[in-house]
């Protein structure tokens, strides 16, 4: 596993759980990566079995963009990290931009003090699952629980689970992405965006083809993504009360591409470039959810990436009635826009 050019934070305090932190750092470093220990203050820092950790750098002197991961060990550092603000501010930065973010054994009180557990599913000490289950965390009793972003563990025994699981959702940071930190106001937003131009497209389309049944085709895909872009805006209102999405291009990321089929051209050619654009939608929002490492906004490619296939089949299919190939028409299947995901 190849982790150099990684830099990891490790958070520490006095009675840190030696193990929990002396492993996964010589773990990290042996295969590339950087590692520093960030306390409260300057100075050493005593674990629980005596072992002694020169801080590198005070919580104050740090940023998260600094860093492309973060592990929380346990003992009784959290008791300490969880009641600094810049511990906390530190650690949401960290969960807000889908970072890898790694607790273990008590280590997940400082995720509950920087309420960032809603909804996730997470493991730690047996003696803390109320504490987690009253922070909004779904709790399952395993020795790893990888979560998108976010990977716990419960106990100095399933350490070496732990260290891989963290290790490998660290190998895939790749600072270059221009996805990477997407946030998913920001992944809404694109979405929108894109919505809004394919159903320009499809309008426009339906309004100049003269064929009645592909007039009929691109009126309901026309209606489809007008409902993408109404829903994914009541999304975005729902998740962010008191904002109004502002639709954008995301910097080093195309676009469905569809903009450019000519409606006044010969109607197998427009079926053939319209497919053409919802196959190159589907890899570009397949391509984004693999790279993004906010979990909710993996969802919201990951449906876009699907619904975009979807579509696809359907203009084969009226491909295929104009062509002669015989192939029935789609069969639609309900929209994710019209489930109850949220």
């Amino acid at each position: 596993m190849d982790l150099k050019n990684k830099m990891v934070a490790i958070l520490v305090a006095p009675k840190f759980h030696d193990e929990e932190t002396t492993a996964p750092a010589a773990f990290l470093r042996e295969h590339g990566a950087e590692v520093r220990y960030i306390g409260i203050q300057k100075g050493t820092c005593q674990g629980k079995g005596g072992t002694t950790l020169t801080v590198d750098s005070p919580i104050t002197d740090v940023q998260p963009n600094e860093f492309d991961g973060l592990l929380i060990p346990g003992g009784g550092a959290p008791e300490h990290l969880r009641l600094n603000k810049d511990v906390l501010a530190f650690v949401k930065a960290f969960m807000d931009a889908g970072k890898p973010v790694a607790a273990i054994c008590h280590g997940p009180q400082v995720l509950i003090s920087a309420k960032v557990l809603a909804h996730r599913t997470v493991t730690g000490y047996a003696g803390i699952r109320d504490d987690l289950l009253n922070a909004g965390a779904r709790y399952e009793d395993q020795p790893v629980v990888i979560d998108g972003n976010l990977v716990t563990s419960r106990i100095p025994d399933d350490l070496p689970a732990f260290i891989r699981a963290f290790a490998t959702l660290l190998a895939r940071v790749d600072r270059e992405s221009p996805w990477l930190h997407v946030t998913p106001a920001q992944a809404l937003e694109f979405a929108i965006m894109n919505e809004i131009k394919a159903w320009e497209l499809y309008d426009n389309l339906a309004k100049r083809t003269k064929d009645r049944l592909a007039k009929a085709k691109f009126r309901f895909l026309a209606e489809t993504e007008k409902a993408h872009q109404e829903t994914l805006t009541k999304v975005f209102e729902k998740v962010y009360p008191g904002r109004k999405p502002q639709p954008r291009d995301l910097p080093g990321v195309g676009g469905e591409g569809s903009q450019t089929i000519d409606p006044d051209g010969d109607l197998p050619k427009i079926l053939r470039s319209a497919m053409a654009a919802e196959e190159a939608a589907h890899r570009l929002y397949h391509q984004v959810a693999e790279k993004v490492l906010n979990r909710e906004t993996q969802k919201i490619f990951e449906r876009l990436a699907e619904e975009e296939q979807q579509h696809r089949e359907l203009l084969e299919a009226e491909y295929a009635l104009h062509t002669g190939s015989g192939l029935p028409s789609a069969i639609e299947k309900e929209p994710w826009w019209s489930q109850d995901l949220w």
